[in-house]
Order: structure tokens, then C-alpha cells, then sequence
């Protein structure tokens, strides 16, 4: 079972290529306005002008650094994916949200078994993050490895500035901005738009899963962390395939997402000398194998739910 037999949306338009050309074409300038609404609210917020708010963006970071991030961070993105999408899909594709939106096989069990294995595959895909975390380029590339790495250091450190939290409140905040806008909005571009164009413009549902899995990668501008986000959308991508319903890959993301914002929080509550940057740190090999075997297995029994309640 595959979303085409989910009443893809997408197999309506007669020449998708078109559809996928207007749609990261749009993408692209919606974003950039949308960065520049959500950088002027956050001026406006912060009570710093446009100029020094380029410093709030620099190392060494201040309180004001973190609002700044938050209302840039978090307007800029709810406007540029889920606004963009609904938009997209109601005025571009002029289908009903609905046809996205599908609450008849979302269920309990296969939810759960959503949650489990995103789960195991983040600790699986712990030992692909310190892999690509540790990657050596070759001296003809050293120009480009230097800049990757000062471009990671960097983001690492506004990372950390947005994962430390003084509050409850605080970290509800950063829940909503770093897991359910990403999760949704994410989700709705790339799994519910792009994938199902790329679907039915190829004809191949696992080549349009990992073309857009590699594009979903590249566009955190990380090369560090490109692989392991790679196979998340591939993981996505596969829970969107097999259910037909943009809701579970939605939960899958929030997990990932969701799940580090709470550990960041909790941690150096309860867990003594907690250092933020081994969260990702790799567990054992075995661990690895056994958290990716375990993913397969709650897996393979998401699809019998869901292919069971399709046949009811």
C-alpha cells in the first residue's frame, strides 16, 4: 500500500514536472520573505536595530541573542513551510486540506508504534551522526572542509544558546518552535508536496522518498549532519508511503525534534556534570544494530495496522 493509492493529490495534474518547478520556485521567495518578516519582528521584539541585530547573531551570545532567535526562528518558519503549504495546496494545487489532512486510519496503536520507532531509529542513527560528525576531507578539499566545519561550530553554538532553558515555560516555547512548526510545516513541503509530485512525476515511489530525503538533508545547510537527516527523511518518507496519512511522519518528526528539546531540559535537573553536546553521542555498536532491528520490527507491525484498517 502506497500513498498513490491514498488518493494521491498530486496524480491529478497532468505535468507534475510544472508543479514541482512553481513549487520550489515559490518556496524559495516565500522563504526569503518570510525570513525578512520574522527578522523584523524579532527587531521590533528585541528593541535593537536591523544592524545590531546582526551582532545578536554572533558569538558571543547574550540573553537578547535567544528571544531574537526564538520570534526570528519561530515566525520566519511557521510562515515559510505550513503557511506556504496550506497556500500551496489550496491556491496552486486547489485541492481541499483534507485530502492531506486524513483522520480515518489514524489510530492509537499505530501511533504508538510510530513513537517506538522513531525512537530506535535515533539510536541507531546516533552512530551515523558521530560518523559524519568526524568526517576528514582530503587536502584538495580543505578549503571546503574548513568552512563546513566553521559553518558547524557555529551552529553548534547557537544549539546550545536555544537548548538551555531557564524555565518550564521557556522550554514549552522552544518545544513548539524547534518541534511542532518544524514537524508540521517540514512535513506538509516536503513529505505532502514534493515527495507526492516527485511520486507521480517518476513514477517510483522509493526514488521520489530518497530524492526528497536528500533534498530535506541538504537544506539544513549542515554537511555534518547531512547523512543522518538524510535517512530521517527517508524514514519519514517511508511512513508517509505506507499510511497515505501526513499526520504519522508529523509524529515521527516531533519525536526527533521533540524528544532532544525535553532532554535538554531535563538533564541538568537530574543528571549530574550533564553536558548538551554528548547528547548525540554514539552508542555501541550493538546498541545501534539492535535500536535499527527494533525499528524494523515496530515498523513492519505499523504497516499490518494500517493495511488492516484499509481493508475494513
Amino acid at each position: 500500500m502506497n500513498s498513490l493509492k491514498h488518493n494521491n493529490p498530486q496524480i491529478l495534474h497532468k505535468n507534475p514536472w510544472t508543479s514541482i518547478f512553481y513549487l520550489v520556485l515559490l518556496f524559495l521567495a516565500w522563504n526569503l520573505f518570510s525570513q525578512l518578516i520574522g527578522t523584523g519582528i524579532a527587531v521590533l521584539v528585541t528593541g535593537v536595530s536591523f544592524m545590531e541585530s546582526q551582532q545578536l547573531l554572533e558569538p558571543p551570545f547574550g540573553p537578547k541573542s535567544k528571544i531574537f532567535m526564538y520570534v526570528a526562528q519561530g515566525i520566519s518558519h511557521f510562515l515559510g513551510f505550513t503557511i506556504f503549504a496550506l497556500f500551496f495546496i489550496k491556491a496552486m494545487d486547489k485541492m481541499s486540506l483534507k485530502t492531506y489532512f486524513n483522520k480515518k486510519n489514524i489510530g492509537i496503536q499505530p501511533s504508538i508504534l510510530i513513537v517506538l520507532a522513531t525512537f530506535s531509529f535515533m539510536i541507531f542513527n546516533s552512530i551515523i551522526i558521530e560518523w559524519n560528525m568526524n568526517i576528514e576531507f582530503p587536502e584538495f578539499m580543505k578549503g571546503f572542509g574548513e568552512w563546513a566545519r566553521s559553518m558547524e561550530d557555529r551552529l553548534m553554538q547557537l544549539t546550545e544558546l536555544l537548548s538551555s532553558y531557564d524555565s518550564f515555560g521557556e522550554m514549552l516555547i522552544a518545544l513548539v518552535i524547534i518541534g511542532v512548526f518544524p514537524a508540521i510545516g517540514e512535513e506538509l513541503v516536503f513529505r505532502g508536496l514534493l515527495q507526492n509530485k516527485l511520486q507521480t512525476a517518476t513514477r517510483n515511489a522509493h526514488l521520489a522518498i530518497w530524492i526528497t530525503a536528500i533534498i530535506f538533508g541538504a537544506f539544513h545547510m549542515q554537511f555534518f549532519g547531512v547523512v543522518p537527516r538524510i535517512l530521517l527523511g527517508a524514514l519519514f518518507g517511508y511512513i508517509y508511503l505506507y499510511s497515505g496519512n501526513i499526520w504519522y511522519p508529523i509524529l515521527a518528526h516531533f519525536v526527533n525534534n521533540g524528544l532532544a528539546v525535553i532532554v535538554m531540559y531535563l538533564g541538568p535537573k537530574y543528571v549530574d556534570d550533564f553536558d548538551p553536546m554528548e547528547v548525540d553521542k554514539a552508542v555501541p555498536i550493538y546498541v545501534s544494530i539492535i535500536g535499527l532491528f527494533a525499528c524494523l520490527i515496530f515498523f513492519r507491525y505499523f504497516k499490518q495496522f494500517i493495511n488492516r484498517g484499509a481493508a475494513e
